[in-house]
């Protein structure tokens, strides 16, 4: 596994959001980096774990059902890795 910095996981969880729940996924992301009190360009591992966390427990669940939710998560806890 080779770790990504927190800006390019970021880009592969919107990446494989978009392919979920299309063009909602900028949007649901925005909510989550609001949720942390963090913002994309100020971005730490984590804050993004953070995200993850909200995104298992509280998008994820209604649309992927919770074994769904819970695949994702840690799907994009292993994309962020043990980075910088």
């Amino acid at each position: 596994m080779i770790a990504v910095d927190t800006k390019s996981a970021y880009d592969c969880i919107e990446a494989d959001m978009r392919a979920i729940v299309g063009d909602m996924a900028p949007a649901m992301l925005r909510k989550r980096l609001r949720d942390v009190h963090a913002d994309v360009a100020n971005l730490t591992r984590e804050d993004l774990e953070k995200i993850v966390v909200l995104l298992r427990d509280r998008t994820f669940p209604s649309i992927l059902g919770a074994d769904g939710a819970q695949a994702k998560a840690v799907q994009y806890l292993a994309w962020i890795g043990d980075g910088p």
